[in-house]
Parts: structure tokens; C-alpha cells; sequence
């Protein structure tokens, strides 16, 4: 496979991996009405949050690499659907702390369930040798472009 044809597998994997996940979420059928993004946002909150206290903002605009005021944004709009609640801090009162609500920790229950489902799926396909080598190949892969944005973030410090 040339260079090419590696760039083109990466992407569709990519588009593929969230189109199954858009079919996955429209077949629920609890009917959520959220957005894959919206529910990766609830994932992140959920993987955020210690001691039953929630991320701020900030933390979760830079877990998920976008702006405050992008992640405000979304936030508001998980609130307004009733899937997190918001609260202030109470060292900083400037600062909003964001926490799943019953119906958000239902939502994440949801997702959770589906990727384990679908890594229980894909694990099945390959021999356990097949599949020490493929999460081995992943590995090497993450490192890539862990090291890559590491340089190009020393880059922007110029």
C-alpha cells in the first residue's frame, strides 16, 4: 500500500467509524436527540469528572481542543436538553463546573455499552496474534501523531 492509499484507508476508516456510530445512535431506541459530538462531549465530561465533582469548562475546552467559548456553547445546549447540570465553583465563582445529569449518565451508559459492543465485534474478527500485532500497530500510530503535534505545538511558541 502506498503512501496515497494509507492517507485514503485513515480517512475512511474515520468517516466509516462515525457513520456506523450516527446509524447506531438514530437506531436508539430511546431517542436521545443528541449528536455524536454532543455525545462525545458527554463522554469527555464523564471521563473529566473526580469525586463526583465535574470538569470547568476550560478543562473540558481543552481536553477536547476547541475554544471556551465553542464548548460554552455546547454545553449550554446539553444543559438545555437536560444532560448536564451546571454549577460554580466554589473556590472561583467565576468559574462553571459541568456534571452529568441522570439522563446524561444514561446517555453515557448508552455509548459505553455501544463501544464495548463494537470492540468485543472487532476483537472477534482477528486471532489473538492478529490482534496483539494490530493494537501494536495502533500504538506506533498514536505515538506518530502524539509526536507530531507535540513538535508543531513547539512550533506556534515561536
Amino acid at each position: 500500500m502506498g503512501e496515497f492509499e494509507l492517507q485514503k484507508t485513515l480517512f475512511k476508516l474515520y468517516r466509516k467509524g462515525i457513520k456506523l456510530e450516527e446509524k447506531n445512535l438514530r437506531s436508539d431506541k430511546n431517542r436521545m436527540n443528541l449528536t455524536i459530538n454532543e455525545l462525545h462531549l458527554i463522554e469527555c465530561i464523564r471521563s473529566l469528572t473526580k469525586n463526583s465533582e465535574g470538569p470547568t469548562i476550560s478543562k473540558i475546552a481543552t481536553e477536547l481542543d476547541i475554544t471556551r467559548p465553542s464548548t460554552t456553547v455546547a454545553v449550554n445546549k446539553l444543559e438545555a436538553k437536560r444532560f448536564v447540570e451546571k454549577t460554580s465553583c466554589s473556590n472561583d465563582g467565576r468559574s462553571v463546573r459541568v456534571k452529568l445529569s441522570p439522563k446524561g449518565e444514561k446517555a453515557f451508559s448508552f455509548h459505553k455499552s455501544y463501544n464495548n459492543n463494537m470492540i468485543k465485534e472487532i476483537k472477534a474478527l482477528f486471532s489473538e496474534d492478529e490482534y496483539k500485532a494490530f493494537i501494536a500497530s495502533l500504538d506506533k500510530l498514536e505515538k506518530y501523531y502524539d509526536d507530531n503535534i507535540s513538535q508543531s505545538d513547539d512550533e506556534d511558541d515561536f
